[in-house]
This record gives structure tokens, sequence and C-alpha cells, in this order.
């Protein structure tokens, strides 16, 4: 410039940027001696006085927002007909300009994403919209550091007359379906930032936006009718578990995507992680199979540089010390080994290993006992507590009792699993005791049911939650929806939740590890004091409740399975029905020294209660304590759930948090829903987490 161009107190530098609202320039503020970024309206714009004190408005609320990764705003004014809003100088360069050159790594794009989300979460908490997140209005530093700009350009043109001049208010490519029907009457809220951060999230992954054309139009026409591509179909390096979750935060309804922006950024930094570790978990399990303790101590060391609190890897580098340090394993030679491994590889092969009781003679088949609770049924021995390699049909058998039928059943042939089979076609509510731990199962037939909650069950679980506590908020209960249609095959489960003696027989056998810690909450010898022999065991990190379950030959329920057995097809909120009942479950109620105690109602117990407790509670399917009293591990993987019917759903592939139900003795009337779920992480262990354990009944 051969003459120093100012805008009061701003001596113009260079010109750094323009876009359809405003010009902005690096300038020098003389006042102070520093420099800044001055946004000046264009200015057509500033004739129209409606949209320059909502500018105004805007800008002023956005510099009450003090934020890491949003642009702070140091003045706005007005000189000579010319609007400005003075910033700070960021360095580095806009978004867009990083992406000329193709798309970014997948750990430098989610690191934006993180960043970019927890501005946004703070914009949000605030009652306020951004409405333009693009990459022309996110900085990137060399450092990778990123900044939003831009806040509340669009929002204070909205409703002037510029909106009858400007055909899309926004930037098309990034516009969520609700802004792009420009003749819908759905108000825009703090889900289009959502949806916008996603479709950043896509281009920074895939290298292009997921919606493209050549006019604004047909761009938005996408948006609202057309399924975004898959990202793995332009970027097949992609992991699948990214794609899953950008398809979640593109959702055409904004009720299907993440609800926060942080949720969305956790879950694409949790595919992320799950890409990077699965294969090295893989070969630490492997590992563990074929005691290399050793090895295992290396790759855990490797999962747990990345992220400490991985899975189980911290318990299985403590069981890799624990073996390492033992005599046995020190002085044992490497033939020996090689011996041992085999002989458990045979072992495997048939079928015997760990399911061998030496109290039962080896030419033996031994009926497990059904006791119904319908009308009698002719029952025909052909099942076993012995491993599939004992022969059924051996003449050294023990039949059960012969009744007279009330009604009649053909007996099918059955072929034995995993685990004991009963011995005739079984019905609702009949129970078979397992022979390994002496736990009483029940049978709980196939059919279909509505999984999760509508609105109304929310609204009603905030609003038990909050009869009792201050800080109850609707998200805690929304990962509950949708509603959606399952349907299961027949499986047993058991009656109770696995006890302590019972789970000590394990640890006895050499099959379990001890729980974390022998107290409970208010008693400081649980575990191991006969005492509380029928309690429900505690302090078992999720690993080692399944270890428990394969070692009596089941597994941990699915998700789907323990809903349905707490509520049946009926739907009930609660296992016994519709209304709570503090009389029927172990929950937080007078004797609870929580601040959300329910007063109304004294169970007796402060901590835990015997796992045999309230037969008021029981449900549909004869299992008790399906509410209240601990929680329970199930096998899922957490995660929102379909929208679609599903068959016998084993839940998301992998995660970070498994999912646990049925509330405890610390939670209010909220946790004993039986659509209740919450996610911990799979080395959580205490003092109101249990498990139970259940298998596919044989088809």
């Amino acid at each position: 410039m051969s003459e120093t161009r100012r805008i009061g107190k701003y001596e113009i530098l260079d010109e750094v940027g323009r876009g359809g609202f405003a010009v902005v320039y690096k300038a020098h503020d003389a006042e102070l001696d520093r420099i800044v970024a001055l946004k000046v309206l264009h200015p057509q714009l500033a004739t129209d006085p409606k949209f320059t004190q909502r500018v105004r408005h805007e800008a002023r609320t956005a510099a009450g927002l003090h934020h890491p990764h949003i642009v702070t705003i140091h003045e706005v004014g007005e000189e000579a007909g010319q609007h400005y809003m003075a910033m700070t100088f960021l360095p580095g360069r806009t978004l867009d300009k990083w992406l000329a050159d193709g798309p970014l790594p997948a750990e430098r794009a989610v690191s934006i994403v993180e960043q970019i989300a927890d501005a946004l979460d703070t914009i949000h908490a605030q009652g306020l919209v951004h409405r333009d997140v693009k990459p022309g209005n996110i900085i990137v530093d060399d450092a990778e550091q990123a900044t939003l700009l831009d806040f509340g350009i669009v929002r204070a043109a909205e409703g002037t007359r510029l909106t009858t001049t400007t055909a899309v208010l926004g930037t098309p490519e990034y516009m969520a379906p609700e802004q792009a029907e420009l003749e819908g009457s759905a108000e825009i809220d703090w889900r289009a930032d959502i949806y916008a951060l996603g479709v950043v999230a896509y281009e920074m992954l895939v290298g292009q936006p997921p919606f493209t054309g050549k006019s604004p139009t047909a761009i938005l026409h996408k948006h609202v009718y057309e399924p975004p591509p898959a990202p793995t179909v332009l970027n097949p390096g992609l992991p699948s578990g990214l794609e899953s979750v950008l398809l979640k935060v593109l959702a055409k309804r904004r009720e299907e995507r993440f609800q926060q922006a942080g949720t969305f950024a956790a879950e694409l930094r949790r595919a992320l992680r799950e890409a990077q570790l699965t294969p090295l978990y893989e070969q630490l399990q492997a590992a563990v199979a074929q005691r290399d303790w050793a090895e295992v101590l290396v790759l855990g060391g490797q999962i747990r540089a990345v992220d400490a609190t991985y899975r189980n890897v911290s318990s299985r580098m403590e069981q890799a010390r624990e073996r390492l340090h033992h005599p046995q394993y020190r002085r044992m030679p490497a033939w020996v080994w090689g011996l041992v491994v085999g002989i458990i590889a045979l072992l495997v092969v048939g079928g015997s290993l760990m399911r061998w009781r030496p109290s039962y003679p080896p030419t033996t088949t031994v009926a497990p006992t059904i006791t119904p609770r319908l009308p009698a049924v002719t029952l025909v021995s052909i099942g076993t507590s012995r491993p599939p390699s004992v022969n059924p049909s051996s003449t050294a058998t023990h039949s059960l009792p012969t009744v007279t039928p009330l009604l009649s059943i053909e007996t099918p042939t059955i072929m034995l699993t995993r685990a004991p089979i009963p011995t005739r076609v079984p019905a609702v509510g009949d129970t078979w005791t397992r022979p390994t731990d002496g736990m009483v199962m029940v049978y709980v037939p196939a059919g279909e049911f509505q999984m999760g909650s509508n609105d109304d069950d929310v609204n009603y679980a905030l609003q038990l939650c909050s009869d009792y506590r201050s800080d109850c908020k609707r998200s805690w209960f929304e990962s509950e929806q949708p509603i959606h249609i399952v349907a299961l095959n027949s499986f047993w489960i058991d009656r109770t939740e696995v006890t302590n003696a019972q789970y000590q027989r394990c640890v006895e056998a050499g099959n379990c590890e001890s729980p974390i810690e022998n107290t409970s909450y208010t008693r400081d010898a649980y575990y191991g004091n006969s005492s509380y022999n029928d309690s429900p065991v505690i302090y078992v990190p999720w690993h080692q409740a399944a270890d428990y379950c394969d070692w009596v030959g089941a597994r941990l329920p699915t998700e789907a399975e323990w809903e349905y057995a707490a509520r049946g097809s009926q739907v009930w909120t609660f296992p016994w029905g519709d209304e709570f009942d503090g009389t029927r479950l172990n929950y937080c109620d007078a004797n609870c020294g929580f601040e959300w105690a329910d007063k109304a109602f004294d169970d007796g117990y402060a901590d835990t209660a015997p796992a045999a407790s309230y037969s008021g509670g029981v449900s549909w399917c004869g299992t008790l304590n399906m509410a209240g009293n601990v929680y329970e591990w199930v096998a899922d993987w957490y995660g929102g759930y379909p929208s679609e019917q599903q068959a016998s759903p084993a839940g998301p592939p992998s995660g970070e948090y498994r999912v646990a139900r049925g509330g405890s003795w610390v939670t209010g009337r909220d946790g004993a829903r039986c659509a209740g779920r919450v996610r911990l992480s799979p080395d959580r262990s205490g003092h109101d987490v249990g498990f139970r354990c259940a298998f596919s009944a044989a088809p």
C-alpha cells in the first residue's frame, strides 16, 4: 500500500481471507501494540441495521466464551460505516487449505475433531449454535492446534432482508438436512453443528465431503434425500469402525445422531484406537493362551503405551507377572512346556478340557434333574454332566423317574453343547441345577419383545431420578433409545447372581482369579467370609466374570437376553410390573448412605443382600434380583441401539466399554427399570457389580 489504510485504531497490514459476509485482514492495534485479525463486513451488508445489530449481539455473546479452541474476540465496533470485529490473530492455515493436498492421517483428523467438538460443546452448553462449521472456519497451526472461527454470522443473517437476496445461508456442503429444508419449519438446534462437524470429519478422512454437486440446490437435495457414500469405498484404507461412526453422525434424523459433539469425538477416537490396538490385543490373547508370559508383558506394554485402560490388558499383565515369579514357571524346562501345550491341545480337541469332573465314573452319563413348574411330562434320560467325549449311549445310565403325563410331548434328539442340556422339551419356569457350581438356572423360551425405551419411558426415568436427586439429566437415559423389536432363541439363565461361595469354587479349582477386593462397601471381610457365602460376588472385572461362566460351561448373557429375562414380551417397566415397589428389591433406600436415598422404604440392608432374596421381585420367567442388589455384567460392548428389528443381537463387535444391567443397592428407583443400562470399563471392579451366566438352549 502506498498509503496506510486504517479502520479506527487498527492499521491494515494485509488481506488474509474473504468470504460471503466479510473480509479478514491482518492488522496492527496501535493502542495495545499487538497484531489482530480484523473482520470487516462487506459494505452492502452494513446497510441492513437489523443485520448489523445482530452481528454485534452475536459477537458480544461469543466474546464471553473463553475456550482454547474458540477464537477470542477483543472488540466489536463501527468506524465511518464500516462494521468490524477484532480477534486474536492465529498462525496457521484454515483447514480447507490443509485438505487441498488430500485426506489427513486418521490420527491427525481425529485430534482436530476432538478439539472442535470440545469447543462446540462449550458453545452448546450456553444455548448457542454456531451454524456454519466448515473447514474454512477452522484454523490449524503447525502444532496441530485447531481453533473455531466465525461464530454467529449466519444466525445474525436469518430473518433479515438478506434472506431474500441470498438463496442459502451457510455452506451447502456442510449443512444439516434440517438446515437444507428451506421450506421446513423445524428449529435449527445444536445437532446441526454436530452434523456439520461430521461432514468435516468425513472430508478429513476421505478427502472430499459426502455430498457435492453442480449447484447449491443439488447439494442440499442430497443432504435431505440421499445416503452418504460409504467412506471405505472412497478410502479403502479407512478402518471400518470409523466408517460406522461417520455414518451415524450423518444420520438424516437428528434424534439418531450423536447428541453431543464430545460423544461423537470419543466414539471416533475409540474406533481409531480399536483399529490400532486390535491386532496387538489378538496377539496378546494368543500369548496368554500359549502361556508365553514374557510376550504378554511385551505386548501389554505396547498396548498400554497407547491406552493405559484398554480392555483387560492390565489384569493380563498382572497375571503374567505372577506367573513369571512363580517358582514352577521359572524352573520348568522348555521341552516340558511343549509337552504341556500338546496335551492341552489334545484335551481341547477332545472337548474335555475344563469340563472333566473326577467325581463321575468315566463310563457313566448322569442326567440333570429338571424341576418343572408346569404339568408333568414324560422325561427321558439323554443328558449328561460329562463332556461330549463320553458316550451317551453307555449302558451305565441313571434315568429320571417317569411320571404319568398330563401333556404328551415328543422328545426330540438333542445334541450336547458345551453346557449340560436338560432332558425334555422345557417350558417357561422350568429349572435345572448346574452340577459344576450348584447354580439353579431357569428356562426362557424363544420369543420377541420390544427392547429399550421410548420418549415417555425416558421422561419417566428422569422423573424417578429427579424425585431424589438434583443432578439428574435426561441424557443419562437416552442410550436406551430407540425402541426396537428383538427376536431371541430360547436360552437358560441363572436364577440369581453368582455367589461368593460359587465363585470361590472356581478360584480353588485354579480356573478363576480372586476378586480384586475381599471387602464390601460396609464389611471389612466379605468374600471368603462364610457369613456372606450366599451373597453375590463383587469386585470382579468383566473378563473374570466371563472366565467363570466359561468354567461352568456357559457364557455371560447378551444384553438382549438379559432384558428379555427381566421384562418379557409384556415389556414391563420393572421385573414384577409397571409400578415401583421398594419391598421387592435391594436399592438405595433408608439404609443407603447416599444423598439420593429413598427414605420411604427400609429393606434392612446397607450393602448387598443374599442372592436369593426378594422373591416378590421375581420376573416372568423366574429370575430373581434383576432389579437392584448389584449391577450385572453382560456380554455386549457398549454402543447405540439400532432402529430396525434384530434377531439374537450380540451388540457391537468391539468397543471401549462393556454394558452392565439391573441397577444395584447404590442406585435409586430409576436404576431398577428393566431397560436401564450403564457403560463400564471392562477392567472396572467395584462394590456394586456382579454377574450371572447363561447358555443357549439346544435347537
